[in-house]
């Protein structure tokens, strides 16, 4: 078996301790509901289609947003509400980045191994759900009863 057929574990295995980082700091929350694990679920969700089978389309996206000079201005208007966010939720902001680039990285490794988009959409979600379901373990095992 040739190594550039082998499955990516180095960028897999940081994509799940990011998830496993993300959903311990949901937990650490007071304040992290249904409703915010549902919101955390949608990101990881679009995060990793984004990355694989709907690059094209949200490619096309944002360079037809800089081909005119209405899509300009809601681009730079749009960047700057995410510095706006970044500032204000920088620890929140930073996992989010976290999360994204070991997602990024996965997709390139899965790229290089000419895996396609459906399966690499596939594995990044399932390593993400993976992680976000483990970080439910310590709580898990916290509330068993002795």
């Amino acid at each position: 078996m040739k190594a550039s057929s082998l499955f990516p574990w180095v960028s897999a295995g940081l994509l799940l301790l990011a998830n496993i980082a993300f959903g311990s700091f949901l937990h650490s929350q007071d304040t992290a509901s249904q409703f915010i694990w549902m919101l955390a679920a949608v990101y990881v969700v679009c995060e990793c289609s984004v990355l694989s089978i709907c690059w094209q389309p949200v490619r096309d996206f944002i360079l037809k947003g800089f081909k005119s000079d209405v899509g300009y201005a809601v681009m730079v208007i749009a960047i700057a509400s995410s510095a706006v966010i970044l500032v204000t939720w920088v620890q929140i902001f930073g996992y989010f980045l976290v999360m994204l680039a070991a997602a990024l990285l996965l997709r390139i490794d899965l790229f290089t191994r000419r895996i396609g988009t459906a399966p690499s959409f596939v594995a990044m979600l399932l390593i993400s759900f993976l992680g976000m379901a483990i970080s439910w373990l310590p709580l898990l095992f916290q509330n068993r009863p002795t």
